[in-house]
């Protein structure tokens, strides 16, 4: 191909010329790479999502138990004392409260909290003085 120049003479279009912009396989292979990385971060919101939930009805049953055995354990030394208790029917508690040696009792409490993704079971054990 030939062009003219202001002198109005023929001179040979140089071949060497660089192009600019991206070529269709490249703007592919960017596509690609970034589907790749937006799935990836659609997959961990969706673990996250469970992660959070579960990490929830932990920590609400670990709370109800906690709320339990202070209570217990402020109370006065009695005999062997064991209880279930039903606040609602998604959720259940099993206490006990038995004297140990050295004037000391033995407290436990289990808590069933039911959530979105299955039940969560949260169990205590501690020894309190008389």
């Amino acid at each position: 191909m030939f062009h003219v120049d202001r002198s109005t003479r023929l001179l040979p279009r140089r071949r060497g010329r660089r192009r600019r912009g991206f070529t269709l396989i490249e703007l592919l292979v960017s596509l690609v790479l970034l589907d790749v990385g937006l799935l990836a971060l659609v997959g961990l919101a969706a673990s996250l999502s469970q992660n959070i939930d579960r990490l929830r009805g932990d920590a609400r049953a670990t709370s109800i138990a906690t709320a339990r055995l202070e209570r217990i354990a402020s109370m006065p030394c009695t005999a062997t004392a064991s209880r279930t208790q039903t606040s609602n029917p998604a959720d259940s508690e099993w206490f006990t409260d038995q004297p140990s040696p050295n004037a000391t009792r033995l407290l436990a409490d289990s808590v069933r909290v039911t959530t979105s993704r299955g039940a969560r079971v949260a169990t205590l054990r501690t020894r309190a003085r008389c």
